[in-house]
């Protein structure tokens, strides 16, 4: 594959000593990326004089950014039918693609059709499905005009039912997309999850492209390890990477692994054992390493 290969910040967070985004951005050009992403809490929290700093780092080190991770909450969601929340779902969207904008980034991702890792408020599960959508809509059709204005594009990602329930398939993402109208509006389609969700995932990501709505992809084997080719597979990695020719793509492809327990994201993610030591780091530079190269090799 001739695409940009990135890898998310996350996939630091629980090593022993723990990383400032400095040594990160260091240990990511050292696995040889194209693109670094950043989450929310790498950036958000920091002066405009911060972030120029950070930025020109990046910058300086060769590599692009993506962002992903939208901060939505209970007193701010998009998908929510208080009116007060809604609202404040849609400002804090737009200020998030500001600060994109403001660091030069072109692709922000992440769940701002609803809260992550949620449930059903329920038992009418259809109906508040429909609801929750339509108020997700309508909010972000607001917000897509907002990134059209800033030049940043907004990637729905799908997730599997098990941390969402408005958008599981391509096809839900789609319906969604199609509703907002706005080219600035895009998908963001994920290996893991689509390995539960999709019934073949390179077909999957054909039909986002043809679509007209696939940003980028995010990409980890069916256990959330770095796919390094060095061991049988449930993904198929081959065919992944002829459909990615054969329909044209030449978006990012970043990695977003979790193998590190003792992170902060590993009891929302649901990782319940050691799959990488803490310590590791030299491992895990490796790891990345080797994903890349596999993945260039395809």
């Amino acid at each position: 594959m001739k695409n940009n290969i990135g890898l998310q910040t996350a996939y630091w967070n629980g090593t022993t000593p723990k990383l400032n985004i400095y040594e990160i951005i260091d240990l990511t050009k050292k696995a040889n990326m194209d693109t670094i992403e950043l989450k929310a809490g790498d950036f958000v929290p920091l002066t405009r004089e911060e972030r120029a700093k950070l930025t020109g780092y990046i910058k300086d080190a060769g590599l692009t950014i993506t962002v992903n991770g939208t901060g939505l909450r209970p007193e701010r969601d998009v998908s929510s039918s208080d009116k007060e929340s809604h609202e404040a779902g849609v400002k804090h969207l737009c200020h998030m693609l500001d600060l994109c904008a403001e660091m030069g980034v072109k692709l922000f991702s992440g769940i701002p059709y609803g809260l992550w890792n949620t449930r059903p408020d329920g038992d009418d599960i259809a109906e508040i499905k429909k609801v929750r959508t339509a108020n997700a809509i309508a909010g972000l059709k607001e917000v897509a005009k907002h990134a059209e204005e800033v030049g940043v594009t907004i990637c729905l990602e799908i997730v599997n039912r098990f941390e969402q329930y408005i958008v599981n398939t391509v096809d839900e993402g789609i319906a969604i997309c199609e509703a907002i109208d706005n080219d600035y509006c895009k998908l963001l389609v994920d290996t893991f999850h689509m390995n539960i969700e999709e019934d073949y995932i390179p077909d999957a990501i054909r039909k986002a492209q043809e679509a007209g709505y696939l940003g980028y992809i995010h990409i980890g084997e069916s256990n959330r390890r770095v796919p390094t080719g060095e061991k049988k597979s449930n993904i198929d990695w081959e065919a992944i990477a002829e459909t990615i020719e054969d329909i044209g793509f030449d978006g990012p492809f970043v990695m977003e692994p979790f193998v590190l327990d003792k992170s902060s994201s590993a009891k929302s993610v649901s990782l319940w054992r050691t799959i990488k030591e803490a310590d590791d780091i030299d491992g895990l530079v490796t790891d990345a390493a080797a994903g890349v190269k596999y993945l260039k090799s395809l």
